[in-house]
């Protein structure tokens, strides 16, 4: 359990989503409540479900750079790969010294300054349904909201049996769907926002970005 906690927090910088985040995006200037219902268009959920399901089946490998802002002010920088299924890497660039790194079997979670690593099954983690090969948000999760805009889609998920705590938000530009950014609501009520940026999809990637080597301080990462 205390590695799940541990790594969990850490992946806060990576997935995202949260009513918190939602409630004050959509509120106005002064306001302490959301404007708008948490589906802005009842009728077409299915549907608008149905595209955002398109858009992250249909993208096979992604790279890019991302930006964490934590919920105290902080913040930290690093690059991203992702392979479906199961596969995914952050490496946080200095002074930062971690790197988190899923395999498709489990996420490991490596600080390479101090030579510690924790890892639990990727099926344990929030993780687990964003990467699978046939991602369907209205099977694969609880769909908590969905909100449309003239320039963006937002859909909050959370674990659809409820064994995982927390909600994620998942931020598309419209009308070409890209994603943009996650927010993450950990058990704890925790917001962590990550901005997405140079995305570059369905390049072949090195399989070696998602074998985490077993090593001592100084040698888990390119960083010292």
């Amino acid at each position: 359990m205390k590695k799940q906690i541990l790594i969990t927090a850490a992946m806060a910088a990576i997935l995202g989503g949260g009513a918190m985040f939602a409630a004050a995006q959509n509120a106005p200037a002064g306001s302490g409540q959301a404007q708008y219902p948490a589906f802005t268009h009842p009728a077409t959920v299915q549907q608008d479900l149905a595209r955002l399901d398109l858009a992250l089946n249909n993208t096979g490998t992604l790279t890019g750079d991302f930006v964490q802002y934590n919920q105290n002010g902080g913040s930290a920088r690093g690059t991203l790969a992702l392979q479906r299924p199961g596969k995914i890497r952050f490496e946080y660039a200095p002074p930062a010294s971690l790197l988190i790194v899923s395999d498709g079997a489990f996420i490991t979670q490596q600080n390479t300054k101090l030579g510690t690593s924790d890892r639990i099954p990727l099926a344990a983690t929030p993780l687990n349904a964003f990467l699978k090969a046939d991602l369907q948000l209205g099977r694969d999760t609880k769909v908590l909201a969905l909100q449309k805009f003239q320039d963006r889609t937002s859909v909050t998920i959370a674990d659809k049996n409820g064994k995982q705590a927390g909600q994620m938000t998942l931020v598309f530009n419209e009308p070409n769907l890209a994603l943009r950014e996650w927010l993450v609501v950990d058990e704890f009520g925790q917001t962590t926002r990550v901005e997405l940026s140079n995305l570059r999809y369905n390049e072949e990637l090195n399989p070696r970005l998602f074998v985490v080597r077993n090593t001592r301080a100084g040698s888990g990462g390119r960083r010292r």
